[in-house]
């Protein structure tokens, strides 16, 4: 039977029987238990062949071709059925879909009829991983137990489009033999040089994005023969654009890798007291000669050569948690919203002083950033010249740039108890910088199932026992307004309620550079 689509390529010698019966047969497993399937009830099948046959013939006509270099050779179109991340996709091959759609319409007409439908399974003939045909919205598909859940309900994986499905047992049938000829036209794929640890939840969304914006439909560049297979996914029409480059890990830095070589050993020959008195004084004071006109006088210092390069930072370390001590006080420096609030300790306070006039002082020193690093997340010194001010910052995108020097050595919390934990009100907002002014020493209490940054807790007054997430939450209450409320209406201006200024956009999050991430360096 030939389901057409090209699949005749994919052919292989029927098999021969073996009788010799020399070789003992250890009962148990599930391979053991489809064999003796195959052999009882060679009528279905139990079992499908693997997909790297579908691999095995893209290698084949590479190796056979007269120009094997070429990049259209080396790549075909598919289809984004299913995907988690970068590292778990499943493709369906483009020059597959008639055979696809084939099977599909053969397989429907088989088992839609009673007549031609076989009958259901054996109670031990449902195991991981038997092939089989199961029915979904009254569709039928070419299926393959992936997991038993329960004496009801198995997981089903549907082969030729790589999703999975919970379905009861009654909807899966055996799969007649003719149908398991074919391969699963699905594959399961990951992207070559990508690890589920270098992503993060924002990498996911920007993939999603990514297939969204290319209609599912990529072009391919297998590079392994086993499963999951490795490729590279390019975008459709713009030739040799990996459109999962922005994932991958940036490039190891070799240099930083011999510094810290050099500091391991320097630490190692000191433990181990290798280290000379005269080296410890060279180290400190740098090398020095007697004097040439009186060898008893002070000797001369030699200054080192100035090095070529310089050592600057690139990012900084992740603020510090907020604090689990009730009775500590800390001031306010700047209220985003409800979620999203700066507080300082007094030290923080003056070591941020420290840093205003170190940098106003060392301006004219700093080099220009190479236009290379000028890119998002980078460390730089921004200059005010109305102010004459200085301060530290960090790129967030062209034309915009996050002042750390009042974010860095700051604490972040969040109030629990908002009218909206998703999207503040800015009436919460209002009313928390006309009762907390920048300065306003406060205690906070940390709610302790809240584990990342910003945490949640509630914010007391230095001096009042009520929290200001009770007085915000009854502020609300006595003006009547349900921060809730998602009813459209014609807006009507109100005595009590002031509108922002210009244009106004709420973080609803930290930036990074404040919950993640240690400080790195950069040499120019």
């Amino acid at each position: 039977m030939e389901f057409g689509g090209g699949l005749g390529r994919f052919a292989i010698s029927p098999p021969i029987q073996n009788l010799c019966r020399e070789i003992v047969e250890v009962p148990g497993g599930s391979e053991w238990r489809i064999r003796k399937l195959q052999e009882d009830f060679d009528g279905f099948c139990w079992k499908y062949a693997g997909a790297s046959v579908i691999v095995n013939y893209h290698f084949r006509r590479l190796q056979t071709s007269t120009t094997p270099d070429d990049e259209n050779l080396k790549m075909f179109y598919a289809k984004v059925s299913h995907f988690m991340s970068p590292v778990e996709i499943s493709l369906q091959p483009k020059y597959l879909t008639s055979a696809r759609k084939s099977i599909m319409n053969q397989l429907n007409a088989a088992y839609q009829s009673v007549l031609s439908r076989p009958d259901g399974f054996q109670e031990d003939q449902i195991f991981v991983p038997v092939a089989c045909a199961v029915q979904e919205l009254g569709i039928w598909y070419r299926g393959r137990i992936s997991q038993i859940s329960g004496k009801e309900h198995v997981v089903v994986e549907l082969v030729d489009f790589g999703t999975q499905i919970l379905v009861p047992r009654h909807r899966i049938l055996p799969l007649l033999r003719r149908f398991g000829r074919a391969p699963p036209l699905c594959l399961k794929c990951k992207t070559d040089g990508l690890s589920i640890n270098d992503l993060e939840i924002k990498d996911l969304h920007d993939f999603k994005d990514v297939v969204s914006e290319c209609n599912a439909l990529f072009r391919v560049e297998i590079k392994s023969m086993d499963e999951p297979f490795l490729i590279d996914l390019y975008h459709p029409t713009i030739s040799g654009l990996n459109v999962c480059e922005r994932f991958f890990p940036p490039p190891e830095d070799t240099a930083k890798l011999d510094r810290i070589e050099r500091s391991w050993d320097a630490h190692c020959k000191k433990m181990n007291e290798e280290v000379e008195d005269d080296e410890d004084f060279e180290e400190e004071h740098g090398d020095y000669f007697p004097s040439p006109i009186c060898p008893k006088s002070p000797r001369l210092q030699i200054p080192r050569e100035v090095p070529s390069r310089v050592k600057y930072i690139s990012r900084l370390p992740k603020c510090p948690r907020a604090p689990r001590f009730q009775q500590d006080t800390l001031h306010i420096e700047h209220i985003e919203n409800s979620q999203l609030i700066y507080l300082q300790y007094p030290y923080q306070i003056e070591k941020r002083a420290e840093l205003d006039e170190f940098l106003c002082v060392t301006w004219p020193r700093l080099p220009r950033i190479p236009l290379e690093m000028r890119k998002e997340g980078q460390v730089i010194a921004i200059r005010n010249p109305r102010f004459n001010a200085v301060r530290r910052g960090v790129i967030i995108s062209e034309d915009t740039v996050l002042l750390v020097d009042y974010g860095r050595f700051l604490t972040i919390i969040s109030l629990t108890r908002g009218v909206n934990m998703h999207t503040p009100h800015h009436s919460e907002t209002l009313f928390l910088r006309q009762k907390l002014p920048r300065g306003t020493p406060i205690h906070f209490k940390w709610d302790k199932k809240s584990k990342a940054t910003p945490l949640r807790g509630k914010l007391t007054k230095k001096g009042q026992k009520e929290a200001m997430n009770d007085q915000m939450v009854k502020n609300l209450k006595n003006r009547k307004i349900d921060g809730s409320c998602r009813q459209l209406d014609i807006y009507r201006p109100r005595d009590n309620h002031v509108l922002p200024r210009g244009t106004h956009v709420y973080h609803a999050t930290c930036h990074p550079h404040y919950s993640k991430g240690n400080e790195e360096f950069v040499w120019i």
